[in-house]
């Protein structure tokens, strides 16, 4: 396993698996994964005596009102983490538990959340970005909707068709490809507002050809 895939570990367990553990269970379970995935070997056999004093030694007083943790403490834990799908147990034998440990990816609760997390995409801003503002252009046939005339990219400019002053927004549909003398004009108007300006503007440009 290389260290990107360990970082991403790393990553998926604080952001998407300590959320659904106790802290006692956060504590077991990251000591089963730090010697077993990270030390790379895919089970640990282990003993629950063992276990408690390891787990315990670097929270001393922390995790339980006692010297750590109890045998039955880490006993019921590790039923709880099996029950939630955190680990399987192998084994028992007289040397104690074999124990894999399920990284989130294998995990169902976290896989939906991480899958949630990935569905979830910024949204592409048509009004700042080149690579869109293009993309317009080229739908509206690099023509004013407004007046109709042709534009390039010397003069084309994007209009927002609801102004942004009344709650109109950058997305595609709410924007126009539209030449610089027409954008001026309706600059935080309304189109029934800006038409008769426009308007006039055309019938002026049209009478000096």
């Amino acid at each position: 396993m290389n260290k990107q895939n360990l970082e991403q570990i790393f990553k998926d367990v604080v952001d998407y698996l300590s959320p659904l553990q106790t802290p006692t269970e956060q504590s077991i379970y990251n000591y089963l994964l730090r010697w077993s995935i990270f030390e790379r070997r895919e089970i640990i056999q282990t003993g629950d005596r063992s276990l408690a004093v390891a787990v315990s030694k670097p929270a001393k007083g922390k995790l339980s009102k006692n010297e750590g943790l109890s045998y039955s403490t880490i006993r019921s834990t590790l039923r709880d983490l099996e029950a939630k799908g955190h680990i399987k147990v192998l084994e028992i034998n007289h040397k104690g538990k074999v124990i894999k440990v399920n990284l989130p990816e294998e995990i169902e609760e976290c896989k939906k959340r991480i899958n949630k997390c990935d569905v979830v995409k910024p949204k592409p801003n048509y009004f700042k970005d080149p690579e869109k503002r293009k993309e317009l252009f080229e739908r509206d046939n690099w023509t004013c909707f407004y007046c109709g005339e042709k534009v390039n990219t010397e003069n084309a400019t994007l209009d927002h068709y609801e102004p942004q002053c009344k709650g109109g927004d950058d997305n595609k549909d709410n924007l126009r490809t539209c030449c610089v003398v027409c954008n001026s004009i309706k600059s935080g108007r309304a189109y029934d507002e800006a038409a008769p300006l426009i308007l006039k503007t055309i019938i002026a440009k049209r009478a000096k050809r």
